[in-house]
């Protein structure tokens, strides 16, 4: 008959505890669960009940979670215990099972798998800890055993006889201290090797702990041997009784960890270098993008504009000349930002109703002009069989595609590229969809095939040579596949070519549905803007003079500003509808002016900004919106874009607020501020379970939200810290991200800017997300009625 544990859960948090308990009912432990809310129940529980495993939450708001072990080891009670926190770092790790713990479980891996492995190190490690009680009891019958474990291990120990202050040290122990003259080692020796006061006043209070208390004491200190080498030490001290109970020897084991030591700071120096090299690296990606994308902003932008202009045949080849390699560097720039994305693990993926033929088409469309020049065939077949609405990342999708087929076309001289698209198995919901790509080009040495997704790597250096490229393509095509669940193979024969094959799963989207709007490529008249009032906020002087080209190609004229204090000079003068605002600037950059207009513009605090960076990143894109602009376009942008852009921004700013904060307000409730899907998945669809959670989340929030508002007003930190931190777990177990993203602002703030403006407005948002998510609820919740 299998053991039924007693285990005992403190939480104050209420949903930790009944997704622990849950947890357990459906790991296979059996066992009878009791829940506390608090410390003090906690010990009232434990004194008068014997428990065989405790939870424990390491922050709760009368104490932590060391201190409350340290209290009940003092009250000789030996339950293994685990703890459970959100802050889920080494360090709080370290802590955890240095005060002993017997294991320590972040609440993101509170699922009935983590919880099972969990209690099982636990009772396993308790069981160990016994046996090595056992066996230190047992260390005079096993004396020569131990010298020689003890010159390995670097382990040397000591004994005090209480009865007659006899001392005895071992000979590791004076090999560690460096004694060579064993008659000088005594108490009062070894107290004078303490290099810091204050270890040696806890190794004395230490001494005295273990004679009134009988428990075991571990603890670090250094020392300064004999011949004066600074070492780390680790010891263990504990008091042995006689037959009448009375303490009669002191037993100490000190270990040198100084090599362990230096270990540990080598290895936290090395990870800080590798910090700072990532650090260094995405700087310089970045700056790196935003110097060559200012010029050649310049370069395509004006090579746009001479090609609708009367040219001569050698003038046109002139320019086509200029468009083709100024796009040939922008493949070479994207293909590195995308490369640093995957490797710094931020590359995302959309959840958008697409066209399948429609993106097929596209692609087809874009690579055709070059297949015509080459004189090579570009087909393509799509099975009718596969269902052409889809809902998944037509825009990933499209640059896979163009970079394998592009690479075909870019390795045959002659003969046919095609694209197959077929369906390997579907679902009602679901279909599994293989994208073939054929070519009769040069093909692959079979030597090489599997190093031509490695980075910065071609089949040869003949191959770069001839062709060109950054050897990033297919490396970026591999993860960008692989990140979304596929595989990708290869298949070639020198000169006879090759075939590319990646598979990927995609949703079945309902009939009749609205097609993702990146596909639609209308073109805009430009005659809107004839009363608009638009100014260009620019530094550089030829982004300045493109963009006065572009707008009189238009029949438009615009202002300019150099810079922002310029701008706002020009705000308050002229009633502008709309600002295209450039990010990196002299005196004040574009984020400074675009939060000093919603701040301090009064009315014209409203005014639509469009956002023109040479930063082409989801970071910088979420930097710009997070600070109050309405819309981004990287640079070198396209025109048609840009008047989409000015179109979509004049025409919503009809209906928008002018304060930036019901802007901000507008924007948050354009959106889903809840994702279940993580809920649903840990519950294994239990509605009840959700309908629990999503209840106690309704009731308690809104008390949670007040107290913490009022202590963000009064910059109580105690209580704001606390409540916040009770709030967290709550949060991410809806899949309240933005929320979520507060609370870790909110946290980060109270360390380093503890009395900042920063905290006190995330506290706000955080208050507004809060509400609109329980109106949220409030909807989703009748689903489990």
């Amino acid at each position: 008959m299998a053991q039924v544990l007693r285990i005992l859960i403190i939480d104050d948090d209420k949903i930790d505890a009944i997704t622990i308990t849950r947890s357990i009912s459906q790991s296979g432990i059996i066992a009878e669960v009791d829940s506390v809310f608090s410390a003090k129940d906690g010990i009232e529980k434990i004194t008068t009940l014997e428990y065989d495993l405790i939870f424990l939450d390491y922050m709760m708001p009368e104490t932590d979670g060391i201190s409350f072990l340290k209290k009940i080891r003092d009250l000789d009670i030996e339950t293994p215990v685990i703890f459970v926190t959100s802050q889920g770092d080494e360090k709080i790790a370290s802590q955890a099972i240095l005060s002993g713990a017997s294991d320590y479980i972040p609440k993101t891996l509170l699922t009935p798998d983590g919880v099972s492995q969990s209690i099982r190190n636990a009772i396993k490690s308790h069981e160990s800890l016994k046996l090595r009680k056992v066996t230190e009891l047992a260390l005079k019958v096993n004396s020569n055993r131990l010298l020689e474990a003890q010159k390995l291990a670097k382990i040397g120990s000591w004994e005090i006889n209480l009865s007659n202050n006899e001392v005895y040290f071992s000979d590791e122990f004076f090999t560690i201290f460096e004694v060579e003259n064993q008659k000088i080692a005594s108490v009062d020796f070894f107290k004078s090797c303490f290099t810091d006061d204050e270890d040696l006043a806890l190794f004395e209070t230490n001494l005295k702990h273990v004679k009134t208390t009988k428990t075991e004491v571990q603890f670090h200190h250094s020392i300064t041997s004999k011949k004066g080498t600074v070492k780390y030490i680790k010891q263990f001290i504990k008091c042995l009784n006689d037959d009448r109970d009375k303490p009669c020897k002191i037993l100490g084991t000190i270990q040198d960890i100084s090599e362990q030591k230096r270990t540990e700071a080598e290895l936290i120096k090395a990870k800080e270098l590798a910090e700072k090299a990532v650090v260094v690296k995405e700087q310089f990606l970045t700056n790196m993008s935003h110097e060559i994308r200012t010029p050649m902003n310049g370069i395509i932008g004006f090579a746009k504009i001479l090609e609708g202009t009367k040219l001569d045949n050698s003038q046109k080849q002139s320019v086509e000349a200029i468009k083709k390699a100024s796009q040939n560097l922008m493949f070479i720039i994207n293909d590195i930002l995308d490369f640093s994305k995957i490797e710094a693990d931020k590359m995302t993926f959309e959840e958008v109703k697409f066209s399948l033929s429609k993106t097929v088409y596209s692609v087809i469309e874009l690579l055709a002009q070059n297949a015509k020049e080459k004189k090579i065939k570009l087909l393509y077949d799509i099975d009718s069989k596969i269902t052409d609405n889809l809902i998944g990342d037509p825009t990933k999708l499209s640059q896979i595609l163009v970079n394998l087929l592009g690479n075909a076309l870019k390795f045959t001289e002659k003969g046919f590229v095609e694209l197959v698209v077929t369906e390997v198995q579907q679902t009602a919901s679901e279909c599994k969809l293989k994208f073939s790509i054929i070519d009769t080009g040069i093909g692959i040495p079979s030597d090489k095939v599997n190093s031509i997704f490695e980075s910065f790597n071609q089949a040869s250096n003949e191959t770069t040579r001839k062709y060109g490229g950054t050897g990033l393509g297919l490396t970026i095509t591999r993860n960008l596949v692989e990140l979304q669940g596929g595989k990708i193979s290869v298949e070639s024969a020198v000169s006879k070519g090759s075939e590319f094959s990646f598979s990927l799963v995609y949703k079945k989207a309902e009939k009749g549905i609205t097609m993702s709007p990146q596909l639609t490529n209308k073109t805009i008249a430009p005659d809107f803007l004839k009363e608009v009032k638009i100014l260009l906020v620019e530094d550089n002087e030829l982004n300045q003079l493109l963009a006065i080209k572009v707008f009189e190609k238009w029949g438009k004229e615009i202002d300019v500003a150099e810079n922002g204090k310029k701008a706002i000079e020009k705000i308050e003068k002229t009633a502008y509808d709309i600002i295209l605002l450039d990010i990196q600037m002299p005196e004040m950059d574009g984020i400074e002016l675009a939060n000093y207009i919603r701040s301090n513009m009064g009315e014209k605090a409203g005014i639509p900004i469009i956002a023109l960076t040479a930063h082409a990143t989801v970071e910088e894109e979420r930097k710009c919106l997070e600070n109050g602009m309405n819309d981004y376009l990287s640079k070198p942008y396209d025109f048609d874009v840009l008047l989409n852009k000015l179109y979509l921004n004049l025409k919503v700013n009809k209906v928008n607020m002018t304060h930036s904060s019901v802007v901000q307000k507008e924007e948050l409730t354009a959106e889903k501020l809840v994702d279940l899907k993580y809920l649903k998945e840990f519950s294994e669809g239990d509605e009840t379970f959700i309908k629990e959670m999503i209840t106690l989340f309704l009731e308690n929030t809104p008390e949670t939200m007040e107290i913490i508002l009022k202590s963000n007003e009064n910059n109580d930190l105690i209580i704001l810290k606390e409540e916040i931190h009770k709030l967290k777990s709550s949060l991410s177990l809806l899949g309240m991200v933005k929320a979520s993203q507060c609370v870790d602002i909110i946290e980060k703030e109270i360390e380093i800017n503890p009395l900042g403006q920063k905290r006190i407005e995330e506290v706000i948002k955080l208050n507004a997300i809060c509400q609109l998510a329980i109106k949220e609820l409030q909807v989703a919740i009748e689903l489990y009625s």
